[in-house]
């Protein structure tokens, strides 16, 4: 998964998780996916807002990563994504 890649995500609507046809959640680095969205979850159920969508970003890769080391895992071996393109993804630009 490379940081443009969709492979779920958070319709904020409809407060609708959608996970691609291939999740299983069978490990540590699928769950992960699930824990990043239901962090998107949770900032729009308690109506948090941000100045950008790298900043909303932010926090659900940081919970994501928090999962992934439990596991011995990265965001960049679990997924290839990097500091440096994790940062230019995560900050607002304006």
């Amino acid at each position: 998964m490379a940081l443009g890649q969709v492979v779920a995500l958070y319709d904020e609507t409809r407060r609708t998780i959608y996970l691609s046809e291939g999740w299983t959640g069978r490990s540590p680095a699928e769950l992960s996916v699930l824990v990043h969205e239901v962090v998107h979850h949770m900032q729009s159920a308690s109506g948090q807002r941000f100045a950008c969508p790298g900043e909303r970003e932010r926090f659900a890769y940081d919970a994501q990563k928090e999962w992934l080391a439990l596991f011995g895992a990265t965001l960049a071996t679990a997924f290839d994504i990097d500091a440096a393109t994790l940062l230019v993804g995560t900050v607002c630009t304006h």
